[in-house]
């Protein structure tokens, strides 16, 4: 997920902009999570983790981009040891000096033989958030110890990218969250003017219908699924043989849902509780948001809670991944991830 910060001098949008964050934001009281974790010190910002089980790999990618700052010296790509719980940042190879490496959400597919690493990047030398500059996906090769880069990917519809999935066929699809980049009213009214792309290698297509700020996506069983910060339900296609998407499912779930894994049967998304909180945990580390990592049962569309927290053990959290009886969290802005052990 991205943010925004709003800065606002007129005073009708103020009080308009007051009225969405009181009907955002639930005044509810989140408990301090009490169980058993694990904190793993990263670089700044792993907002998206991918599970590499390919080729005898063991381990969790991270994808990290400070977001607080303009000290982009740790930006990368790093590799959790799932048995040793040791970390090593991974060696970029053959990136262009011309691209600014800030990534976002990410995927690892097998492609032709070759484990690809699907990127979304954000290029901007500043400080707000979202990047403003070029857009796009970089693809690497994934490697034991460093990531080759392969080529980028831009496209004029890839206006505001923020997550990224393989097709399973060689292929990707991309979140785009906004129909015009740093477009604040448009996250104000929760218009549907986001979209998620597909690319078949060739060509780039749209996705269903529009959506309020799209988010994760994820594809499992010859499904495209969707979350939407600023959408109530869980929306997905069936990917047709011919490239064509059809019969549209929505399923109820929490709001404010980002990045999205699967175990088994089971589609594990995070989700943003209070607004408010949220914005100030934008500019201040030490601010808590709470926040949600929990399950949807992709048959019976039951709804699991895996991890709530108030923000005090972690704020922010997008991604959850299950692997090894464990939950592993990330998020979006401070410099660690949790692991939590579940009880079957």
């Amino acid at each position: 997920m991205k943010i925004t910060a709003l800065r606002i001098s007129d005073p009708a949008t103020f009080i308009l902009f007051s009225l969405f964050l009181i009907s955002f934001s639930a005044c509810k009281h989140y408990p301090v999570f009490k169980g058993d974790y694990t904190r793993i010190e990263t670089a700044p910002g792993p907002e998206d983790i991918a599970l590499d089980t390919l080729q005898g790999m063991e381990r969790i990618i991270a994808s990290c981009s400070e977001r607080r700052t303009e000290d982009y010296s740790r930006n990368g790509f790093y590799s959790l040891d799932i048995q040793s719980q040791k970390l090593t940042q991974l060696v970029v190879t053959g990136l262009p000096t011309s691209i600014q490496l800030r990534p976002h959400g990410i995927d690892i597919a097998l492609v032709k033989g070759v484990k690809t690493l699907y990127v979304v990047n954000h290029e901007k030398n500043a400080a707000d958030f979202p990047p403003a500059g070029r857009q796009s996906i970089l693809v690497f090769e994934l490697r034991a110890e460093e990531v080759v880069f392969v080529q980028q990917l831009t496209h004029p519809l890839i206006v505001s990218p923020n997550d990224v999935c393989s097709d399973k066929a060689g292929g990707i699809f991309v979140s785009i969250d906004s129909g015009k980049i740093n477009s604040k009213w448009e996250k104000l009214m929760a218009l549907k003017r986001s979209y998620v792309l597909h690319f078949n290698g060739e060509v780039w297509t749209q996705v269903g219908e529009k959506l309020r700020y799209a988010n994760g996506v994820g594809v499992a069983d010859g499904r495209i699924y969707i979350t939407g910060a600023q959408e109530k339900n869980i929306f997905s296609y069936k990917i047709n043989d011919d490239g064509t998407f059809s019969d549209l499912q929505q399923y109820p779930a929490m709001k404010g849902n980002d990045n999205i894994t699967f175990q088994g049967n089971k589609l594990v998304t995070t989700a943003h509780l209070d607004f408010l909180k949220f914005l100030k945990h934008v500019k201040d580390a030490e601010a808590p948001t709470p926040c949600i990592v929990y399950s949807m049962d992709l048959e019976t569309h039951q709804l699991d809670t895996l991890y709530l927290d108030n923000g005090t053990v972690m704020s922010a959290a997008s991604t959850g991944l299950i692997y090894n009886h464990k939950l592993y969290a990330s998020q979006i802005f401070n410099s660690f991830i949790i692991s939590i052990p579940l009880v079957d």
